[in-house]
């Protein structure tokens, strides 16, 4: 089995992803747009974007995988009820990777010590993904 992400984005997948490429350290391994793939047919209930937009995006840092794709403004509703869990085993990383995401984006709880972890804090980045950011040691 496998559990993969996909984050949906109101134009602006491919920004959203190079930047996470960056910030994990990770590869942006596919990036299709809906411009040069008309002849794919949609999935059911999916509507054509303009040909800029991403149709599908993977990006991978370690063993992970996180895939997302744009949707036209009538189809995006914005992301809510879950957070991207992300767990760390060095402080100094966390606070580097919460500080990355909270430009240009909404913090919910400052990273701090918690019972559970040696920090812990929860952040809405500027691309509207919700993040809760651990770091199990120090």
């Amino acid at each position: 089995m496998n559990l993969a992400p996909q984050l949906t984005f109101p134009g602006r997948c491919r920004e959203a992803f190079q930047f996470y490429a960056e910030l994990f350290g990770g590869e942006v391994t596919v990036i299709n747009t809906f411009g040069g793939n008309e002849d794919r047919k949609l999935p059911p209930g999916s509507v054509p974007a303009p040909p800029e937009y991403v149709r599908f995006a993977e990006i991978k840092f370690g063993q992970n995988v996180l895939r997302g794709n744009d949707l036209n403004e009538e189809q995006f509703v914005p992301m809510i009820g879950f957070s991207i869990s992300l767990h760390l085993n060095d402080a100094d990383e966390a606070k580097r990777i919460f500080d990355s995401l909270s430009l240009g984006g909404n913090t919910t709880s400052p990273l701090g010590e918690v019972d559970w972890a040696k920090l812990f804090g929860q952040v809405t980045d500027r691309f509207g993904v919700p993040w809760l950011i651990l770091a199990l040691d120090g």
